[in-house]
Formats: structure tokens, sequence, C-alpha cells
């Protein structure tokens, strides 16, 4: 695990990893998804202060924004020449 990001309002952690995946857990520990696109190792994740977004940064040059409810990509930010940290 490179990073744990928790949500704004404590209930919901987000875990990034060198498997190229963002994962979604309950505060109990309960696994709620997983998030994957990135074709890299993934070393950051942060939530939006409003908990509805999660962005990830990874070694593929990319930063992905994820709708947090849904669990779908919303973007890819893509332009970098090296890894995003």
């Amino acid at each position: 695990v490179n990073c744990v990001a928790w949500s704004p309002d404590g209930e919901f952690v987000a875990t990034v990893s060198s498997d190229e995946t963002v994962r979604l857990w309950s505060k109990w520990g309960e696994h709620k998804g997983t998030l994957e696109g990135h074709s890299s190792r993934v070393i950051f994740a942060a939530y939006t202060p409003d908990g509805n977004h999660i962005t990830s940064a990874c070694l593929d040059q990319t930063v992905k924004i994820w709708d947090a409810v849904t669990m779908e990509e919303v973007c890819s930010l893509t332009g970098h020449k090296n890894f995003v940290t």
C-alpha cells in the first residue's frame, strides 16, 4: 500500500497500491470496490473536500478523477512528462 486517504466524513478510506488499483473500504474494513484504469503503480490518492470525488496519481504519468459513489472514472488528466506524485 502506497497511500491511504480518509473521506472527509470519516466513513470511508481509499488505499492505493503497486497493483495499479485504488481500493475503497468502509471504516469497518469492508471492501466497497476497486477502481481500475491506471497502467502502473498508483502512489497517491485524495478525496475532494465534499467527499464526492477521489483523485489518484500514478507512475503512468496520469491523474485520474473518480466518482466516489458510482466508482466510475470521471476523467484522466494526461500530459505530464514524468510520473505524478
